[in-house]
């Protein structure tokens, strides 16, 4: 019986360490933030493995791609165009 190679992968989410591309985007400005303000490795490492747990914990059962849709929502303009692209779309 002869059967067709798939590739599971294409469906799911990229994953690094367990983060999407967002979240590690996120984790590395706040190792930029730890890492400018202090000076002390050990409260930094502390700080950082705190951030990565939290965002495991939070990213936790969430769909693909959660984080950066919120974001978008959160920054995008709460207004809508009044014009139209379809003439048939104006309501009279």
């Amino acid at each position: 019986m002869k059967t067709v190679k798939g590739h599971n992968k294409i469906q799911h989410k990229n994953k690094f360490f367990g983060l999407e591309f967002f979240d590690l985007f996120f984790l590395f400005f706040v190792f930029w933030l730890v890492f400018t303000f202090s000076k002390d490795l050990l409260v930094n490492l502390v700080v950082m493995i705190g951030v990565y747990l939290f965002l495991r914990a939070y990213k936790r059962g969430k769909p693909p791609h959660w984080t950066s849709s919120l974001v978008k929502f959160l920054l995008r303009p709460k207004r809508y165009l009044i014009k139209r692209e379809r003439k048939e779309e104006v309501f009279e």
